[in-house]
């Protein structure tokens, strides 16, 4: 079996994009976070990349390190460490989301097609971001979840909750309506929330004003319920804000995913360009579509195999 070394810069988003790509080709992983000196050294990184020219003084010291047999790694913190040692070495690399400002060059490239990736044999565009795809693994943490978090034999719809950003931000008023028509259009179900780190104090205080049957509030707590929600909900209603849970929805189970609009700060912003994406490959609808849903999922294994096959 290969070894993929994991260059990860700490956000966990990015971190389960590449373990979920290693995951995908049956790749053992060993994780080393990499992290720039300062955002000087960062800055110079593009120049000496267009150079080719790769030194680890801009990097905070690596751990002492085995030859794998591939580099990943998500995220521009990440990208001159993964050439770096690609170059050193001379085996593959790959670069998860798209590389903006740096060489091209990577063995492989997956990125999002909203990104609008020039047209390359060692680019990938994916419809959506990766996310562990186990099956297993699903179903496991739906039973942790009936086990120690929430028992219940009747059916549930899930909210999940974004936050504010520099793409979009949620209006409190706005939500406040969508909320309203969901508990209104499904009396009979339970209902799950879960929200994230992003989510402002005024839209947590709007959301402990709902009876939800369920309730996780990011900050009260560590444990992350989206993947419960996922395998066990008959219908996910998440905030238009977040491209990797609408990704993960869409990935996994068997539930409907309506996305809940967000105001987004720029016009034909790259997350509008996403979810615009989805509706159209029928993966999602809108709540302003009230009358329609769907649970159509989409398998990035096939893409992903045809690319490093």
């Amino acid at each position: 079996m290969s070894t993929a070394l994991i260059l990860s810069d700490e956000k966990p988003g990015h971190l389960n994009q590449s373990v979920a790509l290693a995951s995908m080709m049956k790749w053992d992983t060993h994780i080393v976070p990499v992290h720039f000196k300062h955002s000087a050294a960062k800055s110079a990184s593009y120049l000496l990349d267009r150079l080719q020219l790769y030194t680890p003084a801009l990097l905070t010291p690596l751990s002492a390190l085995s030859k794998p047999d591939v580099i990943i790694s998500t995220g521009s913190a990440t990208f001159y460490a993964n050439q770096l040692l690609a170059k050193r070495w001379r085996i593959p690399n790959i670069a998860i989301l798209y590389p903006r400002g740096y060489r091209l060059d990577f063995h492989h490239i997956f990125c999002p097609a909203y990104d609008n990736p020039p047209n390359q044999s060692n680019i990938t565009a994916l419809p959506i971001n990766l996310s562990y795809a186990d099956a297993t693994w699903y179903r496991q943490q739906a039973e942790t979840f009936q086990q120690h978090h929430h028992k219940t034999e009747k059916e549930s719809v899930g909210i999940v909750i974004g936050g504010n950003s520099r793409r979009a931000s949620i209006q409190p008023d706005q939500l406040k309506a969508q909320l309203t028509e969901i508990f209104e259009r499904t009396p009979e179900q339970e209902h799950w929330l879960t929200t994230s780190r992003r989510t402002p104090p005024s839209i947590i205080a709007l959301l402990k004003t709902f009876p939800f049957d369920y309730q996780l509030i990011w900050h009260e707590g560590a444990y992350n319920p989206l993947p419960a929600f996922i395998e066990s909900c008959q219908h996910l209603f998440i905030t238009a804000d977040s491209a990797s849970m609408m990704s993960e929805a869409v990935s996994h189970g068997n539930a409907a995913v309506t996305t809940l609009p967000v105001l987004y700060r720029a016009p034909d912003d790259k997350l509008q360009r996403f979810v615009s994406q989805l509706e159209a490959a029928g993966c999602v609808t809108s709540l302003q579509n009230a009358s329609t849903r769907t649970n159509k999922k989409i398998n990035l294994q096939p893409l992903i195999e045809k690319a490093l096959g």
